[in-house]
This record gives structure tokens, sequence and C-alpha cells, in this order.
């Protein structure tokens, strides 16, 4: 019985691949008929047609130019035309920057203290900073740069560093409205111990 189970699963198996077969090889040879294509070989080039016969460009002739001849000695009068002064160009003047004002109630100095780098304390290093700051219409600090250098660039870092982030202004007011502008502030830095 194991043989005709066997035999009957080879029959079918070989009746499926015929079926196939049939079916796909037809495909697969039109798939792969070459044909053989004759390389077309190219016309020789064309010769260039020849040039007429006597050829000649026609003369170039220089146009003629009537130039008037004055006989006798002619005075030419001098016009003296006094230059003009170069008018100065006014430059636009920056926004006046006003001295910066503390927020109520806040100290700076104790505020900065802890800025103060080590290597200054232990060089026994001092200096006035003027910085230039840019205080918003809330009265914080968003931009400052060094003016006036106390010569020192790590007293001068630690001034940016500490306006920046611990001050605290006055904004300008334009009528009742706060708005942001420059302000310039000085900050000396001493050892206090």
């Amino acid at each position: 019985m194991l043989t005709c189970v066997i035999g009957l699963h080879v029959v079918l198996a070989l009746g499926l691949i015929a079926a196939t077969a049939i079916k796909v090889v037809p495909q697969l040879r039109d798939m792969l008929d070459a044909q053989l294509i004759k390389h077309e070989e190219e016309p020789p080039p064309k010769e260039p047609p020849p040039p007429p016969p006597d050829f000649k460009p026609p003369p170039i002739q220089a146009p003629s130019i009537d130039i008037p001849v004055v006989q006798g000695p002619q005075v030419v009068a001098a016009i003296n035309i006094p230059k003009a002064d170069p008018v100065p160009v006014a430059k636009p003047q920056p926004p006046a920057i006003v001295p910066a004002k503390l927020a109520k109630g806040l100290n700076l100095g104790d505020a900065c203290s802890g800025y103060y780098p080590s290597a200054s304390r232990r060089l026994s290093e001092e200096g006035s900073v003027v910085v230039l700051i840019y205080v918003g219409s809330n009265g914080r600090v968003t931009e400052s740069k060094v003016e006036t250098s106390s010569g020192i660039q790590r007293l001068d870092e630690a001034t940016v560093k500490c306006v920046t982030s611990q001050g605290r202004f006055e904004p300008q007011k334009v009528g009742n409205e706060a708005v942001g502008s420059w302000q310039r502030m000085k900050y000396t830095w001493r050892l206090t111990s």
C-alpha cells in the first residue's frame, strides 16, 4: 500500500512538472530567441564642396573724415570753475547709551563675588571693566560686550558672565512702555579679604 501512495505522488509530481513545462517553456523560448543583428557600416564622410572659382573678398576702405583746417593763432579763454568742497555725509548716530540702573533690591557686588576668578584671587588681580549691556523690556540682560577692558581677560570674562546671568536692570521707558536698550555699566573687581 505504501508503494501505491508513493507511486501516486510521483505521478502527480511528474504531471505538475510536465504541465508547467508545457506552459513556461514556449514563453522562455520566445524570450531567449536571439537573432544576429548585422552591423551596418557607416557611410564614408562626405567631402566638403569645392570653393567657388575665383573668389576675392571686396577691398576694405576706411571711412573718410573731414577735419576742418584752422589757420592762424587761436586764443582759448580759460574758465576757472572753483571746486566745490565735498559735502560731509552725516553718519547715523547710534542710539544713545544710557547708564545702567540696577533693579531695586539688587546688589551686583554681592551677586558677582562668586564669579571672581580663582586665578585672579591667587594673583591678587583687581580692575574695573566697563560693559555695554542690552537690557530687554523685562529688565533681563540678553547681550553684553566689553567696552573698556580691565587689562585682565579673566576679569573681563567674569564681568560679562556675571552681568548676563545675575543682572536685573530697570528697562528704558518710552512714555509708559518699557523697551529694550543698550546701557553702560562699570564694575570694579576688588579683593576684600
